[in-house]
Order: C-alpha cells, then sequence, then structure tokens
C-alpha cells in the first residue's frame, strides 16, 4: 500500500510570493511544504504551530527557518487539503502577527466561500459534476 500524502493548494497571494523568493528561500521554504505533504496534520513543532488570534481555530504556520525566519499560514480545507494562504518574512514579530493573521483569514474565508459556491452549483440540476 503507498503511503498516504497530503494534498496542497495555493492562493494566488501565496503565488505571488513565491515569486518574487529568490531560489535559496524557495528552496528553504520547499523542503518545509514537502515535510507538510509527508506528515499532513501530524506535522508538528518545530515545522508546524498554531496561530492565535485566527477566527479559524484550525489555521496554522509553517515555520521555516532563515535569516529572518519565514512564517507560512496555512489550513486544511474541508476536503483536507492544506491551503497554503499567504507568507512573508517574519522581522518583527509583534507586528508581523497583527498584520498577517486577518489577512489569512479574510484569505481563507474568501477560499470557502468559493468552495462553497462550488458546490452549491454542482448541486444545482444542470450545474457542473465534480
Amino acid at each position: 500500500m503507498a503511503p498516504e500524502h497530503t494534498n496542497v493548494e495555493v492562493t494566488d497571494e501565496f503565488r505571488a510570493w513565491w515569486d518574487r523568493l529568490d531560489i535559496r528561500d524557495q528552496q528553504a521554504v520547499a523542503k518545509v511544504v514537502n515535510a507538510l505533504v509527508r506528515r499532513g496534520p501530524r506535522l508538528q513543532f518545530p515545522h508546524s504551530s498554531a496561530i492565535r488570534g485566527s477566527r479559524h481555530g484550525h489555521m496554522r504556520e509553517l515555520r521555516v527557518a532563515g535569516r529572518p525566519p519565514i512564517r507560512v499560514f496555512y489550513a486544511f480545507d474541508p476536503h483536507r487539503t492544506a491551503i497554503l494562504l499567504i507568507a512573508g518574512h517574519k522581522t518583527d514579530s509583534e507586528r508581523f502577527y497583527r498584520d498577517y493573521v486577518p489577512r489569512a483569514d479574510a484569505i481563507y474565508d474568501e477560499y470557502l466561500r468559493e468552495i462553497e459556491d462550488e458546490r452549491r452549483r454542482a448541486a444545482t440540476p444542470g450545474g457542473p459534476k465534480r
């Protein structure tokens, strides 16, 4: 039996941030994302930790070592797919979370609205099938 793995998707916001990274930071982030693929919800500290102050109790961050360290906000959607929401270099821990947590919440809220709209359209007679 093949080992289980976690599907990972990215938002437009994450993709735009990723595209601006240098190769060294991309490699460091990819290493931790690969750990998320392998371990899924079992990925724990020091690679992943809970986010305090989020409206979503299951919001987490990937912790990427670096100078400065990188944080990738993510959550598991209702299908158990890990959604990489937004990321940044953590330069000032107090301000960083104050700025990023509401942004990650808003991006995840929009993502959830979109998948709910898809579900409703699929359930409508004559709508697309999933």
